[in-house]
């Protein structure tokens, strides 16, 4: 008995760990979750929408993923849910799929979404969205905000038209649909516009989007026009419950590819929000962490009638504009939406879905940063990255192509730019003491080259450090590598330290090694350098700037050409080099 009151109360301590105990607190996350609530409401029903998703299953997903990130985030702000970027690669992924297996489809692909977020997340991957460019997501981001627009285009002119493969399409198949414009439709989608805008403008303290949706629910019933256009239908009794889907192998294997895709975008945007969130507050969170609880909030969102989640900028920010001091405001934001579904279900019925697709024509033009694309194109490197990135994702058939290209972009320009190496010549003023960076060609005919590596050493640099070494090289000569920042140097870029070493001794030179830290001198041991250099000649770092490099330059003046390591007695090793005081 005792036992088990221990686990429960170490669960409880858990469990209540980023919630607010004083009432203070308690206060203002209830106030700034009520505030969420608010903007959540129309949001993920339109949200829903843009999936493909009736409205109902928006309030879902809100409901069990604010429920999930309260219990499982580490953020004391973000608040995660529907978004429409999340709710867009959905509905373009899965416009393949028949109406009658959609829903069972969306829960599938949610559920395979946070399996690859799992596994990103357990070999340390998901960080790798760090060194996406801010070009790629401008491009991407923009992209899908005009495909947002473009698809409830038929919605805000009160007429269904079929999906295209691409945004020409999609405008090809709006055009030719015209003739059924529906004007109560486009006088209620008109009337949320400009009731949002006017709100945001004159009002911006206010709910605009939940005014702007009461607005137009309180038209269609004084003037009864449920009848006339298309509205969202009362509500289904109860709250979201177990659902479980079939697995289906099939469907696994022809997705697993875009569910993978899909699990990185959600990954770009949580991260980018944690992000945002950070410099507002302070809160310093382990990303790593972030991604897990991702991964774990959609795999619980499938089983219960929800689809895709991620962090919300817009909800986050308003979370914490509304004075939230802790995770309790998600879950008071959640557990608001309860008493809708429960006292509200009629009103479904009066709720326009041309209202809703006014509603996520504004948010997606949100999403479309002026001064991020002017930003963009002041460098032409920087104009052909997010054109191309944008293009891809307005033409390309489905938006994981446009995902996959911005992450090889992206990837293709973090090893373009760590393929080039730090490195450097210095020149030693005996008689000053001082150190001057110098050309190969001003110090090729010195008694000794000082050669300076710095930064981290990869696989794709070891090209131009072979290149850079092999500029340096000069037969018969004493060289100095130091190495004192260098902050990782990995096996390809030592085998070509150690040709040049070989090439070096071969034709009656010496090298010395200085500034070395224990991680370096261990991966020397590891891979025979030490042995081949000669621990002799080896010169350890500690705190004295560039006393290991001037015991390095001693020890090259002392001896005389030809040089044979193997041949030196190691007897006065500690006389010679007392572990050379510090080169930081």
């Amino acid at each position: 008995m005792a036992f088990s009151s221990k686990i429960l109360q170490q669960w409880s301590k858990k469990f209540l760990a980023g919630f607010s105990t004083n009432s203070k607190n308690i206060k203002a996350d209830i106030i700034a979750g009520l505030s969420v609530t608010a903007l959540v409401l129309p949001q993920t029903m339109a949200f829903a929408l843009i999936a493909g998703l009736p409205p109902i299953y928006g309030l879902y997903s809100a409901i069990v993923a604010m429920i999930a990130g309260a219990i499982l985030g580490a953020s004391h702000h973000l608040i995660v849910g529907p978004t429409n970027v999340m709710a867009l690669a959905l509905a373009n992924i899965l416009a393949g799929v028949s109406s009658a297996d959609y829903l069972q489809a969306v829960l599938l692909f949610t559920f395979m979404v946070g399996f690859f977020q799992l596994v990103l997340t357990f070999f340390k991957l998901g960080e790798l969205v760090n060194y996406i460019s801010r070009s790629v997501i401008n491009g991407l981001t923009t992209g899908v905000a005009l495909l947002i627009i473009s698809g409830q285009l038929g919605n805000f002119f009160g007429f269904e038209h079929p999906s295209g493969i691409n945004i020409i399409m999609e405008l090809y198949h709006f055009m030719m649909n015209l003739s059924e414009v529906n004007p109560y439709a486009i006088f209620i989608a008109l009337l949320c516009l400009v009731t949002i805008v006017l709100i945001k403008k004159f009002y911006p303290q206010l709910p605009e989007y939940l005014l702007g949706m009461l607005v137009c629910i309180a038209a269609v019933y004084f003037f009864d026009w449920q009848d006339r256009l298309a509205v969202a239908g009362v509500f289904p009794p109860g709250l979201p419950g177990f659902n479980p889907f079939a697995f289906d192998t099939g469907f696994i294997f022809n997705y697993w590819s875009a569910a993978l895709s899909t699990a990185m975008l959600g990954f770009i945007y949580t991260l980018s929000t944690v992000k945002a969130l950070e410099v507002q507050t302070g809160q310093e969170l382990d990303f790593n962490r972030v991604f897990l609880a991702q991964g774990l909030i959609n795999i619980i969102c499938s089983f219960f009638s929800s689809f895709i989640a991620a962090g919300s900028l817009t909800k986050s920010f308003a979370n914490l504009q509304a004075g939230a001091k802790s995770k309790l405001a998600e879950l008071i934001a959640a557990l608001a939406i309860i008493p809708v579904l429960i006292f509200f279900r009629p009103l479904g019925q009066y709720i326009p879905i041309p209202a809703l697709g006014s509603l996520v024509i504004v948010v997606a033009a949100g999403m479309i940063d002026l001064k991020e694309l002017r930003d963009c194109i002041q460098n032409k490197f920087d104009a052909l990255i997010f054109g191309t990135t944008f293009l891809t994702t307005i033409l390309a058939p489905r938006l994981d192509y446009a995902i996959y290209f911005g992450v090889i972009v992206s990837l293709i320009l973090v090893l373009k730019n760590t393929s080039s190496i730090n490195y450097s010549h210095f020149d030693y003023q005996q008689r000053d003491s001082e150190f001057f960076s110098r050309d190969i060609e001003d110090v090729k005919e010195d008694e000794y080259i000082v050669i300076n590596l710095a930064g981290n050493i990869n696989f794709n640099a070891a090209s131009s450090l072979k290149e850079k070494l092999g500029e340096s090289y000069r037969p018969q000569q004493k060289f100095i590598i130091r190495m004192r920042d260098v902050e990782n140097i990995d096996l390809t870029s030592l085998k070509e330290l150690e040709k040049f070493i070989d090439k070096v001794q071969k034709h009656e030179g010496a090298v010395f090694f200085c500034g070395l830290d224990e991680n370096i001198i261990k991966l020397f041991e590891k891979y025979g350098l030490k042995e081949k250099i000669g621990q002799q000649n080896i010169f350890l770092s500690e705190d004295h700037i560039f006393s290991a490099t001037k015991s390095a330059i001693k020890k090259a003046r002392e001896i005389t050409l030809p040089y044979d390591v193997n041949n030196e007695s190691l007897s006065n090793d500690d006389e010679e080099n007392p572990k050379a005081a510090g080169d930081k």
